[in-house]
């Protein structure tokens, strides 16, 4: 059997960033960039005033004789025009925070440092020097023309959108969000909407799956649910084949309708399907045609921590992400986790800062059937492979499901 590493290495070795679109600015927001965004011109394009006050020399604010200077007012400019006239020497303009500082000043002195009457007075009295560039925001201070303000990779968020905005792209060069078809697999397994019959469970893992892919940033297709026969799952893998990625639960074990697998060998090939882990020893990985194929066991748990150590870094690279792997922490485990396992374990647990160190408190019992494990659990601490227990107060590493890719 292959170690975790080891499968994740072969996996993603055969995955590639999928093509570059171009997504109006408003749809960018979790995509990643295809190409440098550079900026077409200055940032601020002009020198504006950074305070409501007004436009100077600087040399006019030094006091006369021990006395503040007295300016006369010669008009005032607000964000979003220019001024119709320079300020020259004994002058002062009436300046609004972000409007272009007037030619021949080289200063702005806020209103509160001043004496002024109002609107209707032509003088005002500055009450403190101020040095050139006082309040004054240089053109090209945030960003200068011809200068890589994005690099390609950078994933897309709030503040990404900003400067786009700013530097007015409209339309953003995107890698594409992955196509993800989902197929649930077993005869065992009815629609959730059906009441339940003797021997029946409803397709739970196709709607968890929908659900983590979409939280990936990917676009999950739901397929419903494949027969024990070969002919439904021909029949179902046909209507994936325009997908980037084949997710099934079920039929990667090895029962007798376990056929997965077989399809895999028959219409492509099939690189491994065993990973020394629990829960979901059962992974397999490979093609059907040129599609590729991550097959997630039946059991719901084992489909999610599967999902989670192993598809949701496929569609990050996919995506264009560079980053790919949940961070891991080292924890305490205050309650112990005492059950041996020859294989690597993933124990469910909710881990919380405190007294200086993260605290982990395993969700219940861990058996790969039990969905209400997944609750409330913000973490997977690993419990290596051979047999190792770690008792109440040891420490263990942890991977993080609710913090970002590292």
């Amino acid at each position: 059997m292959l170690s975790v590493e080891e499968a994740l290495e072969r996996i993603l070795s055969e995955i590639h960033p999928l093509s570059a679109i171009q997504v109006p600015l408003a749809e960018a927001v979790g995509l990643v960039l295809a190409e440098d965004v550079i900026a077409g011109e200055d940032m601020p394009p002009f020198a504006n005033s950074a305070m409501d006050g007004f436009a100077l020399r600087s040399q006019d604010s030094q006091p006369r004789d021990g006395q503040p200077p007295r300016l006369r007012v010669t008009g005032s400019v607000a964000a979003g025009y220019v001024a119709e006239h320079a300020v020259e020497a004994g002058t002062a303009m009436r300046i609004m925070t972000g409007a272009p500082v007037p030619p021949g000043a080289d200063a702005v002195i806020q209103i509160e440092l001043t004496n002024y009457d109002g609107p209707q007075s032509t003088w005002v009295e500055v009450l403190q020097a101020v040095a050139p560039g006082n309040n004054v925001r240089p053109a090209g201070e945030d960003m200068r023309s011809g200068q890589t303000i994005l690099r390609q990779g950078s994933e897309i968020g709030p503040w990404e959108i900003g400067i786009l905005a700013t530097l007015g792209k409209a339309m953003v060069p995107v890698i594409r969000k992955p196509r993800v078809a989902i197929l649930g697999t077993g005869d065992e397994v009815i629609e959730i909407d059906q009441p339940l019959a003797p021997g029946k469970i409803r397709n739970s893992n196709s709607y968890l799956l929908e659900a983590a892919v979409r939280h990936a940033g990917a676009q999950p297709i739901r397929l419903g649910v494949a027969r024990d026969t070969v002919e439904s799952l021909r029949e179902k893998f046909s209507q994936a084949m325009d997908s980037d990625l084949i997710l099934t639960s079920g039929g990667v074990s090895v029962g007798d309708f376990d056929l997965v697998k077989n399809i895999m060998a028959e219409q492509g090939e099939i690189n491994f399907w065993r990973i020394n882990m629990r829960p979901g020893k059962p992974v397999a990985f490979g093609h059907i045609g040129s599609t590729p194929l991550l097959g997630l066991p039946g059991n719901p748990v084992s489909a999610a921590v599967t999902f989670e150590l192993f598809g949701r870094p496929v569609l990050r690279k996919m995506a264009g992400h560079t980053r790919l792997s949940r961070p891991q922490v080292e924890v305490v485990a205050e309650d112990g986790i005492r059950e041996r396992a020859s294989r690597r374990h993933y124990v469910r647990a909710h881990v919380e800062w405190r007294d200086g160190r993260f605290v982990a408190h395993t969700t219940g019992k861990q058996g790969s059937n039990i969905m209400t494990s997944l609750l409330n659990a913000n973490a997977l601490v690993i419990v290596p492979e051979g047999g190792v227990e770690i008792k109440a107060g040891e420490t263990a590493q942890a991977l993080m499901l609710d913090w970002p890719e590292v």
